[in-house]
């Protein structure tokens, strides 16, 4: 996963700002490498995952007060835990039943995906992922006080799919509460809220099974990582009711279908 200064730099950047929005970081990461680099799909991911010990301190940072609100609610009554702490555990605990197996999957088989494949497969989730966000209703009235059980599942569901390079985490988890009736600013800071816990396991999976990376390459990453992904969420915390990435998603999906089979179809 090693990789030279301009692309740890491009990449950790892309990370920090890509994570946040609801576009498949995975799948730009993992795109990127592929197309500029000449690495596997499964490389990709892995390298994509480590920067997110870059971008979950970024959203410690940002949501400071409402994640130091989560854990010293669920301290005071651990026993009858409030509805966030709950939704947060419950959602994580999904995610993690969810996703472990896509991703192993993703990391283990995607060794021999390369090239157009790899741009067809993020391409079209890509696509599915613009469609959740096009269709996705535009919230209601429910704050985060009024999480539930069926709330956590769903969202922890969307979460745990989105290992799928391609599928973006940030816009199924958002689509899937603004679906349960969020109003759009709480949508999106459990959305972000939920990414913490998920980041932190993502980092130490692929520290574990890769190998912690601490070239000054790849710590340089991580710090453009933390630096992107801190601007971004401040930013996407005030635009919150104006955000729809469908058609941006759309277009790329597009384009990179439409590569792959150029490239497929090409002498």
């Amino acid at each position: 996963m090693e990789t030279d200064w301009a692309a740890a730099l491009l990449l950790g950047l892309l990370q920090g700002i890509v994570e946040w929005l609801p576009v498949s970081s995975e799948g730009i990461i993992a795109a990127v490498y592929n197309l500029a680099y000449g690495r596997s799909l499964s490389e990709g991911v892995q390298y994509a995952l480590w920067l997110h010990a870059g971008t979950m301190p970024a959203a410690l940072v940002a949501l400071r007060t409402e994640a130091a609100a989560v854990v010293r609610n669920a301290l005071t009554s651990p026993a009858r835990l409030p509805p966030a702490p709950a939704f947060l555990l419950l959602a994580t605990a999904v995610s993690g039943i969810a996703g472990l197996p896509l991703l192993l999957l993703v990391t283990t088989k995607g060794d021999n995906l390369a090239g157009p494949p790899v741009m067809a497969l993020i391409g079209a989730a890509m696509l599915v992922t613009a469609a959740a966000q096009l269709l996705r209703p535009r919230g209601g009235e429910r704050d985060m006080s009024s999480a539930r059980r069926l709330d956590a599942l769903l969202t922890g569901l969307a979460q745990g799919i989105a290992v799928i390079p391609g599928f973006s985490r940030s816009g199924l988890t958002l689509a899937a509460l603004l679906g349960r009736k969020f109003q759009a600013r709480d949508a999106l800071t459990l959305s972000f809220l939920m990414s913490i816990p998920a980041s932190l396991a993502a980092a130490v999976y692929v520290g574990i099974t890769s190998g912690v990376q601490t070239s000054p390459e790849s710590l340089a990453a991580l710090a453009v990582a933390f630096a992107a992904g801190l601007l971004t969420i401040r930013a996407l915390l005030r635009l919150a009711e104006r955000l729809n990435y469908g058609y941006f998603l759309l277009a790329v999906g597009a384009a990179m279908l439409t590569s792959a089979l150029w490239q497929l179809i090409s002498p």
